[in-house]
């Protein structure tokens, strides 16, 4: 019984009423409380719940009601509140990945967790992006340096004055570093000059080796600050980044025998397009890296074809992760030469075509993997050789694809690896009649897979939940 009501905790098309009377099931309810569909008499419950772990999963819901955020603002354990005052980015997928964020908390709520007693709660909502300016004005003054450090950081457009006080504050390498992470234009030239001169004075040159760096990439550069940084082998690539560089020192730099400094040219924003395509750049197709200003940029669709176009894989990669990418834009980065490319497009593009899915599905094994094949264009004849194949992977990715043949279910259901039996009962092409029957079968991947079947009716639902006495 409890394999079948952890299943419906997970199942995706249960009524609103049916979370409630799970919330009182001896299961991991974390599943519960994780579900986006939530609803309010639910998590109301699970508010009270005893596990911690239960509440904690709940605070980092991004759909709650308010009165249940100020209830969980208020929790006995501090990692609770902490989750609950981040207010971090979320991941969903619905065949195509997405970074969200939950909406504001509450304003009584803020104000709260501003005035809690646990330092760490207080720097977890210093990270939140929707926290009111007035609220992250009183944080700077936080007793706490850290908090005060990370709510300067984390503010889009901080007091200039403020930056430059806290900078003086902090002395440790974390600070600082979070304050140059996130200002809003460049660091004055007098502060620059003093935190050079500490670290110069500094035994620890760990510490300051990284700190220059930053102050290279941040700092209102004069002739001076410009010529200190060129100098310096570690910093050359950090200082060509710099929007305040020196034009003359531009073209200069974009024929650096350095990669890295050559690289850090060309993705300079408001850089001259014919500059920007002379210069050689080699990359890594397996690096993170990304132009961070491209993803928000305002930019024509012609200038977006452009860079679609672009011999600089950072570029045509960044363009890849944008949602309002333009169709012919799209068109083109489906044939790019970069495996990096053609991946960001199948995560990212809503209307990645088939062929291309079933092409990085089958040389992909990494988790966005599984995402592809609930892609609405994803080929059902892709995801049937996949499921025919001899790696046991790749028939639980998918198992649950609506295009497979009643057959090939069969023979997923009777499979020797467990994940593949539990991932094939929750197909929602098997008929209601069979899937009734998998839920009595002796199995427990297969009774776990069928009760998270979206297409369970509704009164077998009742009826298990009648059965476990809730």
């Amino acid at each position: 019984m409890e394999m079948l009501l952890h299943g419906l905790a997970g199942n995706p098309s249960v009524q609103p009423e049916v979370l409630l009377r799970l919330t009182a099931a001896r299961i991991d309810r974390s599943v519960l409380a994780r579900r986006r569909d939530l609803p309010p008499t639910a998590a109301a419950a699970l508010a009270t719940d005893p596990d911690v772990t239960v509440r904690s999963d709940l605070a980092a819901n991004p759909n709650l009601p308010s009165e249940v955020q100020a209830a969980l603002a208020v929790d006995e354990d501090p990692r609770v509140r902490g989750r609950l005052a981040e207010g971090a980015e979320y991941f969903t997928t619905v065949g195509v990945h997405g970074h969200h964020f939950p909406d504001p908390l509450p304003r009584e709520v803020f104000e709260l967790l501003a005035r809690d007693p646990e330092p760490k709660v207080r720097r977890a909502l210093a990270f939140n992006r929707h926290l009111p300016d007035d609220v992250r004005a009183g944080m700077l003054d936080d007793p706490d340096p850290r908090t005060a450090a990370i709510a300067a950081s984390e503010w889009p457009s901080p007091p200039a004055g403020r930056m430059t006080e806290l900078l003086s504050r902090v002395s440790g390498a974390f600070g600082r570093q979070m304050l140059l992470l996130r200002l809003d234009g460049p660091l004055p030239r007098a502060a620059a000059r003093a935190m050079l001169a500490d670290i110069d004075s500094a035994l620890d040159d760990a510490y300051g080796k990284g700190l220059v760096v930053q102050i290279a990439e941040v700092a209102d550069l004069d002739a001076d600050l410009a010529a200190r940084f060129l100098a310096r082998a570690d910093s050359r690539a950090a200082v060509a980044a710099n929007p305040t560089l020196p034009a003359e020192h531009i073209a200069d730099l974009a024929h650096d025998p350095d990669n890295q400094v050559r690289a850090a040219v060309v993705a300079r924003r408001g850089l001259d397009p014919v500059l920007r395509e002379s210069i050689r750049v080699d990359y890594d197709d397996g690096s993170s890296d990304i132009v961070g200003w491209l993803l928000t940029a305002d930019l024509s669709e012609h200038e977006l074809v452009a860079l679609a176009r672009s011999r600089h894989q950072i570029f045509r990669k960044t363009l890849a992760m944008r949602p309002d990418l333009a169709e012919n834009a799209v068109d083109i980065l489906v044939s790019d030469e970069s495996f990096a490319v053609r991946l960001f497009v199948c995560e990212r593009q809503p209307e990645a075509p088939g062929w291309l899915l079933a092409q990085i599905a089958a040389q992909w094994t990494s988790y966005s993997r599984w995402d592809m094949l609930a892609h609405k264009n994803f080929p059902a004849d892709a995801a049937t050789r996949l499921a025919r194949s001899d790696d046991p992977h790749d028939r639980a990715v998918a198992a649950a694809h609506s295009g497979l043949a009643t057959g090939v279910i069969d023979a997923l259901l009777a499979d020797d690896a467990e994940a593949v039996r539990r991932r094939a009962a929750t197909n929602p092409t098997i008929p209601a009649n069979q899937l009734i029957g998998l839920l009595g079968m002796a199995d427990p991947a297969i009774v776990a897979g069928a009760a998270t079947n979206r297409a369970l009716p509704a009164a077998t639902v009742c009826q298990i939940l009648d059965q476990a006495g809730l």
